[in-house]
């Protein structure tokens, strides 16, 4: 089987040959852009609505030759973005709608109950789901797609935005199901130490063929090469470096009275990269937000000491690339902050040029945008705020969707960043990520902040 997606001139998938078999718990793995998730969809049945293209050779779905009709229904889908296939106004409601469709005699009560004790949903079983941060809504979407009790389930990067107990309780939930109701999974994934012990065979592909099928065992996983944060010597000590940004006992209440930050208080330096941890709805995303602007304190202050704006002094990477990307080519997408900041045509081409080369997007200049892979997406998000001037660079999980290689790519840049006197505020649950890189570490948990402390090894 192969795909080529219109417009385009090389093939995405070529020459794909493999037979999965009920039971199967199947990883797929591969660097960002190899073709997994476009995999995943032929595989789902699903190439027919969500691909723009032509599939060739043959793809047989529960005996049917799906080819060029698709499959829909056959297999239920957890995808990259939650957000895009949650529809219900609350928890509950999201997933009883997919327990409505369901054959035969079910007890939906009592199925809706198991479903939110999965993933620890009944705290929140009332709670409107455009509310629940995107961790939550990452345990919605696969709660309420095992609700259609489905024979197969694809999951498309489903531990991007979980904190890593509840990374840890899907694969386990996974296995359950799979050993208890013979259900058949295909899980998309990066994350190698848990999809190992848990698949019982994986495909790795590579520019769009694969290059390995067979048991996790045989498989001999590439280095990704992250090291531990350490002072190289690029920045002084933190009593004499200028303190760029503080957060004065901030408290934040969404509509006016849910919780979400409850009396904050931490500052950044110049030369420092402070990483923001802490479970799912705990708050991090919120301060991001607060830091960038484009929410304000209920109580407290935000200082930011650039004499720019501090909308243009912060640069922000949304958690979720898809609500960030919006122009029709990835060069016209990385030049838009530093031409809405008024800089020179010849600096904005300058800059735009270098910024996409340090993330490994030149070649890409001229693709749409929404064409790119999930963890491409990342990266011109990224690019596109390095493209302008800020004092501040926040990313909030900027490991998701990104293969190995990128991860040590995306950790020089920061480390470029921090030599050069610039400050970074992330986010993230990815704890190897924010050991190689962060200087400073701020936990978070209901809100408040239990724990900062310097990283070993990093800035006193």
């Amino acid at each position: 089987m192969g795909f080529q997606a219109a417009g385009t001139h090389a093939p995405l998938l070529e020459d794909i040959s493999l037979q999965i078999h009920a039971g199967e718990r199947v990883g797929i793995i591969g660097p960002s852009g190899s073709g997994k998730t476009t995999l995943g969809l032929h595989l789902a049945g699903l190439h027919r609505v969500a691909l723009l293209g032509h599939t060739s050779g043959r793809l047989w779905l529960n005996g049917r030759d799906c080819t060029q009709n698709g499959c829909e229904g056959f297999a239920a889908v957890v995808l990259q973005n939650p957000e895009i296939q949650l529809f219900g106004e609350t928890v509950e409601e999201e997933i009883s709608l997919s327990l409505q469709q369901r054959t035969g005699s079910v007890d939906r009560e009592r199925e809706l109950v198991r479903c939110l004790s999965l993933f620890g949903l009944g705290a929140v079983r009332d709670q409107a789901v455009a509310t629940l941060s995107l961790g939550w809504k990452q345990r919605l979407s696969v709660a309420s797609m095992l609700a259609l009790d489905p024979k197969v389930l694809l999951l498309d990067e489903p531990t991007s935005y979980l904190d890593e107990a509840t990374a840890d309780l899907l694969f386990e939930v996974l296995a359950n199901q799979t050993k208890d109701t013979g259900l058949t999974v295909l899980l998309i994934e990066h994350d190698l130490p848990r999809l190992m012990p848990w698949a019982s065979r994986l495909v790795a592909m590579r520019q769009g063929r694969i290059v390995f099928d067979g048991p996790p065992v045989a498989w001999s996983p590439p280095s990704h090469g992250l090291k531990p944060a350490h002072d190289d010597g690029a920045a002084r000590s933190h009593g004499d470096r200028e303190r760029v940004l503080l957060v004065d006992r901030v408290s934040f209440g969404y509509n006016g009275h849910r919780t979400a930050l409850d009396n904050v208080s931490f500052s950044i330096a110049a030369g420092e990269i402070v990483a923001v941890v802490g479970p799912n709805g705990s708050g991090k995303s919120t301060i991001l937000n607060l830091v960038k602007g484009l929410l304000e304190p209920d109580d407290g202050r935000i200082i930011c000491t650039s004499p720019a704006p501090r909308m243009d002094a912060v640069g922000l990477v949304f958690q979720n690339p898809d609500c960030q990307l919006f122009a029709h080519s990835v060069l016209e997408e990385c030049s838009f902050l530093p031409r809405n900041q008024n800089l020179p045509t010849q600096e904005i081409s300058s800059r735009t040029r270098r910024a996409l080369a340090r993330v490994g997007l030149e070649s890409q200049a001229e693709r749409v945008p929404f064409s790119l892979s999930y963890g491409e997406k990342r990266r011109l998000t990224l690019a596109s705020t390095l493209s302008g001037r800020s004092t501040v660079l926040c990313l909030d999980e900027p490991t998701v969707g990104l293969d190995g290689d990128c991860l040590v790519q995306i950790a020089e840049i920061l480390r470029q960043i921090r030599a050069d006197g610039g400050a970074v505020l992330l986010a993230s649950h990815d704890s190897d990520f924010v050991n190689a890189v962060a200087t400073r570490v701020v936990t978070l948990r209901a809100g408040r902040v239990v724990e900062d402390t310097a990283q070993q090894g990093g800035i006193p």
